[in-house]
């Protein structure tokens, strides 16, 4: 699902369709902006793991200390890596590209984990647009852990619940103040709803009644969640990201969609076999899930510094449907390379100190000869 997640974002960020005229244009730029969607689902995906995870350790000691210390070693070393080579390293030989330069006033904000306020209000940096969803994650994780810690699985389902109610009055409210899109779509506390309904999956299947239930009413459930999606894609129309109706009802039917998506195929994980379960078991979706964070983090610098300014110096006058989709297959290839060598030669050597942040555990010896 991570695999899914992460091309859906590819084909947003990447799209350097511009307005074409003909129907095959027109419908390949609906497809690449409908990849925005990716982000939903990866919020979903973060909230289920990351609250199945605190709420199967919430009683253990170390609880706290294990969990920030795992997240720090997932999220921290790559970030701020990157961060280094892009804001530090490459200005200091000449490297850096001039779009680079010209927002260095604002860079404290991405490394502070706070772009994501920032942003909306014109303190945005080029080459990473998309760290905005980074930030929410990690302001999410701050908070989260409390919560899931004081609470049972009935309980935790009543707070989603409240925090849903909160994200879509808090987008209404922006959008009905005039304030623009972008508020809506980065700050933490309009988007907190999909991570909140990742966690109520968890919590749904840790409650033996409420998951027997699911595993009953699934073709139901199904049925019932298609026809939502259905109806939200024709009344919001595509679902684009910054429209009225999208920020409001969308985001939310979105966030349910994907919140029931993940129930569906971990059922269809535990019991062996499904049609839902079976298409993410697909070998290229599973490999880019495995490298997707670093793909995440890498493939809108390569676009912003590098590919977009030399794809509209080759092709001033637009970009066709076989150019565009070249251009994003060659930044795509780019940016899976890149991650592969960083997860090998560089993210699994910070992953392997999480043996030392086992929570009501001492820290496994490290294995014979390495």
């Amino acid at each position: 699902m991570r695999g899914l997640a992460i091309l859906l974002v590819l084909a947003h960020n990447l799209n350097p369709f511009e307005g074409g005229s003909r129907l095959i244009d027109r419908f390949a730029e609906f497809d690449s902006n409908f990849g925005w969607v990716g982000v939903q689902l990866f919020f979903v995906l973060s909230g289920y793991l990351i609250s199945g995870i605190l709420l199967d350790t919430r009683g253990a000691p170390g609880y706290y200390r294990a969990f920030w210390g795992r997240r720090v070693l997932r999220i921290f070393p790559l970030y701020y890596g990157v961060l280094v080579v892009c804001l530090v390293i490459m200005p200091a030989l000449g490297l850096a590209p001039e779009r680079l330069l010209a927002d260095r006033e604002h860079r404290i904000w991405l490394w502070t984990y706070l772009i994501n306020w920032a942003e909306p209000l014109g303190a945005g940096v080029a080459a990473f647009p998309h760290f905005w969803s980074l930030a929410v994650e990690e302001q999410f994780y701050l908070v989260w852990p409390l919560v899931v810690r004081r609470t049972t699985p009935r309980r935790l389902l009543q707070v989603v619940t409240a925090l849903v109610v909160i994200a879509f009055a808090s987008r209404l409210g922006l959008r009905i103040a005039g304030v623009g899109s972008d508020g809506p779509y980065m700050f933490t506390i309009c988007r907190m709803d999909a991570l909140a309904l990742g966690g109520a999956v968890a919590a749904l299947l840790r409650i033996p009644e409420y998951r027997a239930g699911a595993v009953r009413r699934r073709g139901g459930i199904t049925l019932a969640t298609s026809v939502m999606f259905v109806l939200g894609l024709f009344g919001t129309r595509g679902y684009p990201r910054a429209s009225y109706l999208d920020q409001t009802f969308g985001y939310t039917i979105l966030a349910l969609t994907f919140a029931v998506l993940v129930l569906l195929v971990v059922l269809d994980h535990e019991r062996g076999h499904g049609r839902i379960g079976a298409v993410f078991h697909n070998a290229v979706l599973r490999s880019f899930g495995t490298y997707s964070y670093a793909i995440y983090l890498f493939h809108q610098p390569l676009n912003q510094m590098i590919g977009a300014p030399l794809l509209h110096r080759l092709m001033p006058q637009g970009t066709g449907i076989k150019a565009g989709c070249t251009y994003m297959v060659a930044v795509t290839a780019a940016s899976y390379a890149m991650a592969l060598v960083s997860y090998h030669g560089y993210e699994k050597h910070c992953l392997a100190l999480k043996r030392y942040f086992l929570p009501g555990r001492r820290p496994e010896p490290p294995a014979s000869g390495g």
